[in-house]
């Protein structure tokens, strides 16, 4: 009898919503940049990963033309290309409710049980234009969310993002000063925090949500 020497793999859904409002135009480049070194961290991640299977989700949000925007739906880390100029064009205002909620909403559907997800959230300045979700309406679904092993993590320059990200229901909350400098370092430690996420990933039935997502680089900077 031939034995099957299939590896069994879990599904992880890497879900990215950045914001395009006018404001991220001033580090343009370090954002465009950072992004596609976070796709560049997945695909690694399911070469050294063996066991995972990666799918990532790429949102952003503006006032201007769609609102919020998705670029890549859920798609098989091997067939998502770099991102270019023209996924990426800063503009208007800061709808990020909206962009949690439709992009989380979406995204919930395709999710089985025993799957792992990991929300990365990366704003420059406050919410200012939602009008279909409210705060408490995200912090809702964060919450429900966390309850069945889902992580998020929320990055925010310009404001207290721990206080901002209690306010989503978040644990994980790192600051960045939003110049060219202070964002390559944000993506610097992004990476970091996703490689060791990704480590502690398991093939089991249920996954458990990190609270620490950023703990080691806080240890790094004491």
């Amino acid at each position: 009898m031939e034995k099957n020497n299939e590896i069994k793999k879990i599904t992880v859904h890497n879900l990215l919503i950045l914001d395009e409002s006018g404001s991220m135009q001033a580090i343009y480049n370090a954002a465009l940049t950072g992004a596609n070194e976070t796709i560049q961290t997945i695909r690694s991640a399911g070469e050294e990963h063996p066991d995972q299977d990666h799918h990532f989700t790429f949102v952003t949000f503006n006032t201007a033309g769609q609102w919020v925007k998705t670029v890549f739906d859920d798609v098989p880390i091997a067939e998502v290309r770099d991102l270019n100029p023209n996924d990426y064009r800063p503009n208007a205002s800061t709808p990020l409710y909206d962009a949690m909620g439709k992009a989380i909403t979406t995204l919930e559907k395709k999710v089985a049980e025993g799957d792992s997800v990991l929300v990365t959230v990366i704003t420059d300045g406050f919410e200012n234009a939602s009008m279909e979700y409210s705060g408490a309406a995200v912090k809702a679904m964060v919450d429900r969310l966390r309850e069945k092993g889902w992580t998020f993590a929320y990055i925010g320059a310009n404001q207290d993002s721990v206080e901002v990200a209690k306010g989503l229901g978040i644990h994980n909350a790192l600051d960045f000063r939003s110049d060219e400098k202070g964002t390559i370092e944000m993506w610097e430690k992004h990476r970091f925090a996703s490689e060791r996420h990704f480590s502690r990933i398991n093939v089991r039935e249920k996954q458990e949500s990190f609270e620490d997502f950023f703990k080691e680089d806080e240890k790094e900077k004491k």
